[in-house]
Parts: C-alpha cells; structure tokens; sequence
C-alpha cells in the first residue's frame, strides 16, 4: 500500500472516529464561533443490542381499563347501558348468607320508605355451590314473583383456590335462575385479599349489576369478618345509593327515616 493511500485512510479514520466520539456529547461542542451537533451514531450502533422493553402495567397507556374486579375497577366504574330510574313499587327478594343478619334491616327500612315489599331468605353458610346445587332460588321465585332480586353472596368462597374451575358452573346456574329479573349482585365485605370471588362474580354478571364490596371500610364485629349492625347498615345505604345513581336497573330507594324495620324472613340452616 502506496504513503498517499495510507494517509487517506488515516485521514477518514480520523476523522469517523471524531464524529463517533462526538455523538456521546448530549449537547455537542461549542467552538465559539459555531456548535457541532451531536449525531446519532452512538445510539445506531448500540440500540441493537438493547433488549427490548416489556411492557407492564406500570408501562401501559393511560386510560387503559383495570382488571375487572379489582379495586381499581370499582373506582373507575365503566359506563353500562342505564334504564330509565324506576318509581314504581316493586315486590324485592333478598337472598344470601349470614351477612344478610346485617344488611336486611336496613333494607327492609328502604323498602318500607319507598313503597317497596322485602322478603329476606337467609341461608345460613351458604355459597355460590350450595345455592347453583338446588333450585331453591327458583323455587323462590314462582313463589314470590319478584320483580327485582339481591343477592349477598361469596364472603363463604374468599378463600377458595381455582375457584373459577370449581364454581363458575353453579354462579352460572344461578344466574339461569334469575333469568330476566334485574337484579344486584352485592360482593363480599372481604376482610382479607380473596382468590378470585370478586373477578368471578364481577366478570359473571350482567354489566351495571355488580357491586364490589371489596376495599371499603368495615367495622368488624369480634369475628372479625361480619361487619358490625352500624356499619352494615352503611353499606347498605352505600349498595342503595349505587343502585340509583350507577346500576344498570335503578329503582326507587330514598335514604329512610328508620334505622331499620321489619320483614318477612326465611331462614334455611348450614347445608349437612
């Protein structure tokens, strides 16, 4: 190779290795008189070999819709299709386990107050799977003739592993039940993260007819997982509040002058 070649590729080689230098300096050079400006060279060469960036919750878009069922969801409650409010009196069955020992009087007070019958079936430890095993719901039903249902069910079922597996069968039977009756849902008052109730019963439901209890505040009483008279009585007034202003099925239901009142109540016990 001739002196003359040699130089020239000196003087290139120089002169890419002072351009590669320069694009590791963020704001260029200031040479008094003029600024060279960064290139992108470095960030050609070496993006390559950056892995690349997996995307994760706390990398999502903004505005992206929380997992049903969480908490979340429950604060930023997707809007559902809502029919008219309804004024009429209407003939109300209230169905659920123990927690109902809590929230029927109180909702026995909005009954009374709004022109509304109640009737309470309380089944004592009950869950999605000894109710969806029967057809009591059913049975209730063509007794009763509802024209709107509550349902309290799933504190019995927080801790329950796969649950979707071994319980989905018999939330969806109910749900049969229930047919074309507009009914609420009223999730469990959860006093421990649960494994998978919530987003079962939430993803289950028609839209506008789940309530989620989980992440609100509870006063317990010394089993520590009902929640006192008063502060089941605060959450009733919170599910009747929800069912006016944000249900897909609202009805009539003024906050009561009584604390609480009276009405007609079957009991069925534990399940052998």
């Amino acid at each position: 190779m001739n002196k003359a070649l040699r130089g020239l590729i000196g003087i290139l080689a120089a002169g890419l290795a002072f351009f590669a230098a320069l694009s590791f300096v963020p704001d260029g050079i200031n040479l008094g008189f003029a600024t060279l400006k960064t290139s992108t060279f470095a960030q050609t060469l070496f993006a390559a070999n950056k892995p690349p960036v997996r995307k994760t919750a706390q990398t999502a878009a903004k505005g992206q819709i929380p997992g049903r069922g969480s908490k979340a969801a429950h604060d930023k409650p997707k809007s559902v299709p809502r029919a008219p409010m309804d004024t009429t009196a209407k003939v109300i069955l209230f169905i659920g386990d123990s927690m109902l020992e809590g929230l029927g009087p109180r909702l026995a007070a909005y009954a009374q107050e709004n022109g509304h019958s109640l009737i309470n079936v309380i089944w004592y430890s009950s869950t999605t799977e000894v109710w969806g095993s029967t057809t009591r719901l059913q049975e209730r039903i063509a007794e009763f003739n509802p024209d709107y249902i509550f349902i309290c069910l799933g504190a019995n079922e927080l801790f329950v592993r796969d649950i979707q597996h071994k319980r989905q069968k018999y939330l969806d039977n109910m749900l049969s039940q229930i047919g074309s009756i507009p009914y609420v849902w009223i999730g469990p008052p959860n006093w421990k993260p649960d494994t998978g109730i919530n987003d079962m019963l939430q993803e289950s439901c028609a839209p506008g007819s789940f309530y989620l209890s989980n992440g609100q505040h509870f006063d317990r009483a010394k089993d520590g997982a009902h929640p006192t008279h008063a502060s089941a009585a605060a959450w009733c007034d919170r599910v009747c509040k929800w069912v006016m202003t944000q249900s897909a099925h609202p009805i009539r239901l003024n906050k009561p002058k009584a604390a609480k009142a009276r009405c007609r109540t079957i009991v069925y016990q534990p399940q052998r």
